[in-house]
């Protein structure tokens, strides 16, 4: 399987881009920028989406197994982490990243090699726009919502350094 997934997550100002290309069920590339941003290598044989973003020391883990129309599977790590389940119905796909209370929906539409919506709301979510050739909308919402992750670690981890006293 030959393919790739490039596009943004989030806006012109504040968000990143994504270029990962697959060959023989290895999916690699890069998040973010050339200098902050993540690397990618994860492998997918059809069934399980696995690896790794960020690197050996500081990176993240993925693992989302996919059965029919229905995605599941855990970002991060086993104990701070947030699961992932997506259900793709048609040209729609939906679901959930995160727990009831930290996390955030997901309503993407794919088709046309495009996979495009909206990740955690109207008002603070993310936009979502990539083109998407030779993988799996499901896939390819899977990466979206690894990057929106990773933002939202991100986000957190500004806001927490710089609240620090006085």
């Amino acid at each position: 399987m030959a393919g790739r997934v490039e596009g943004r997550i989030g806006g012109a100002v504040v968000g990143n881009d994504i270029r990962v290309s697959c060959e023989g069920g290895r999916l690699s590339g890069r998040f973010g920028g050339a200098v902050i941003g993540k690397d990618v290598d994860l492998t997918f044989d059809g069934a399980v989406l696995r690896g790794r973003w960020g690197g050996v020391w500081n990176g993240k883990d993925l693992h989302f197994t996919i059965r029919g129309t229905e995605g599941r599977g855990r970002m991060g790590g086993s104990v701070v982490g947030w699961d992932i389940a997506l259900v793709q119905d048609g040209d729609r796909i939906a679901g959930r990243i995160g727990g009831a209370v930290s996390g955030a929906d997901l309503r993407l539409t794919a088709g046309d090699g495009r996979l495009t919506g909206r990740i955690c709301g109207s008002v603070f979510g993310k936009d979502c726009d990539l083109q998407v050739e030779g993988v799996p909308y499901l896939v390819a919402a899977a990466l979206a919502a690894m990057v929106y992750y990773q933002m939202h670690l991100d986000s957190s981890n500004n806001t927490s350094s710089s609240s620090g006293g006085a």
